[in-house]
């Protein structure tokens, strides 16, 4: 009977002590607000300037572009790097981008938390030549046009 009250006293003290220990390492996650272009975008026409906005002050220490569709291609950009707390990254791609897949790398100091924090913003060029799809999902099979009827017997 001992034994049951004491593990009974000991789970929710762990319980308590895991929760609190918890929102300190998502919030780790939490920096990033929003951005242009904002994450799964798909854009018709290459950017060239790009935005990331932060919830808090960081210190963003690297912001890279890469091209994913061949290998980690490091596009060229310019960002203006400071050594002060920022809400807000702008970034002037200079050379244009082709249609592919890219995502937007950042990593940063959060110093009032003391610890690091980073993420990736992936995003999508298309070909300015293909046409706007109204709808982009079909049904899985399509009869042809001038289908003969079914052997129906």
């Amino acid at each position: 009977m001992r034994t049951v009250t004491v593990i009974g006293v000991y789970i929710p003290m762990l319980v308590l002590g895991a929760s609190l220990l918890m929102p300190a390492q998502a919030s780790s996650q939490e920096m990033y607000d929003a951005s242009v272009p904002s994450v799964g975008d798909i854009l018709r026409d290459p950017p060239t300037k790009m935005q990331i906005t932060f919830s808090e002050e960081i210190h963003v220490t690297e912001v890279r572009l890469v091209g994913v569709d061949n290998g980690r291609e490091i596009w060229p950009i310019e960002w203006p790097k400071t050594d002060e707390d920022v809400f807000k990254v702008e970034i002037a791609v200079t050379k244009p981008l082709p249609p592919g897949k890219y995502q937007i790398e950042w990593i940063a100091d959060v110093r009032q938390h003391h610890h690091s924090d980073g993420g990736v913003i992936p995003f999508t060029v298309t070909s300015q030549d293909l046409p706007h799809q109204s709808n982009p999902l079909m049904p899985v099979a399509v009869p042809p046009e001038n289908a003969a009827p079914p052997d129906i017997p």
